[in-house]
């Protein structure tokens, strides 16, 4: 057994408490049970639900990836339980409609993930109902004290006065491919008539856009291509570029130079960032505090892979 102990709550397990001369250890093996959130217990099934909603392709990994994987899916279980401990205390609940309107802003139907799930629609429904009790939980007792002040607006402005600056990009359309011989072919062709471009492009190019029209900031282009293409003028094929064992032709479509941004835009922008940051940095200073006060145990014997996670002796 792992624990992480703060107040010292005696967790339950699946199974019921211990019998005489039984452990915890052994109950909750019995009990199927993976870890106990001040006492609750988290049920290897729904753990194993848990996996196949959100671990992807982690079969796909080598075998410490997917370790990592799936322990921190185990840690981030434990700590969306924590939130919900928190329900009661915050007054926080979940009517049947605002799952409804949850639904119709995620654009998904009960019966499309029912079907991709699996599982029946008041299980979904469930799901559903938890994950919006977390948002309103982290909303009203974290995200609602979280301030940011036009000063601090102004202060990251002063230190980043590119924020204010729209970057200069370019439109390009690109021939990728991997023969140099066909490259040099087309390249040619090109430098005869430009305007075949597109034509050259779709029938040519291993790239998925196929020749379409693409914009392209500074950050964005190879360091190594990026002058050589801001020369170009607006119809010009550059001649033959080498990125990454690939050969590329381009066509500029036009190219715009860096200029002031709307200031009243970019304060709104920053606003949101700084916010986004304040509100990462106050929900993991309020998950730690839950922990601290909390008893965590995760039961290492019943899980399918070897854990490496947060709560460990």
């Amino acid at each position: 057994m792992l624990s992480c102990s703060g107040t010292k709550d005696e967790p339950a397990s699946a199974a019921g408490s211990p019998t005489p001369g039984q452990t915890r250890a052994q109950a909750m093996l019995e009990g199927q049970v993976v870890a106990t959130v001040g006492g609750d217990p988290i049920a290897i099934k729904a753990f194993e639900r848990y996996l196949t909603d959100n671990a992807g392709d982690a079969e796909d990994e080598n075998a410490e990836q997917a370790n990592a994987i799936k322990s921190r899916l185990l840690d981030q279980m434990i700590e969306e339980q924590l939130l919900l401990r928190q329900t009661k205390g915050l007054s926080v609940t979940v009517s049947e409609s605002e799952i409804d309107d949850y639904l119709s802003q995620i654009g998904v139907t009960e019966g499309e993930a029912e079907l991709a799930g699996g599982e029946g629609k008041e299980a979904f429904r469930e799901k559903v109902r938890q994950s919006v009790i977390i948002q309103k939980v982290k909303d009203k007792a974290v995200l609602s004290k979280v301030e940011v002040t036009p000063g601090e607006v102004e202060d990251y402005l002063k230190k980043q006065p590119e924020a204010a600056r729209v970057p200069r990009s370019v439109v390009l359309r690109q021939i990728l491919i991997d023969d140099r011989s066909l490259a040099d072919r087309l390249s040619a062709q090109l430098a005869r008539d430009p305007s075949r471009f597109e034509a050259l492009a779709r029938e040519n190019s291993v790239a998925p856009d196929k020749g379409q029209a693409r914009t392209y900031t500074d950050e964005e282009l190879p360091v190594e291509l990026r002058e050589s293409l801001f020369r170009l003028e607006p119809g010009q094929v550059s001649q033959v570029l080498e990125n990454a064992g690939t050969y590329l032709i381009f066509q500029l479509v036009r190219k715009m130079e860096a200029k002031d941004a709307d200031l009243d835009e970019v304060r709104h922008r920053v606003q949101l960032e700084l916010f986004r940051k304040k509100g990462e940095q106050a929900l993991e200073r309020y998950i730690a505090d839950l922990k601290k006060d909390t008893e965590i145990h995760v039961n290492r014997a019943v899980l399918p892979f070897e854990y490496a996670g947060e709560y460990r002796n």
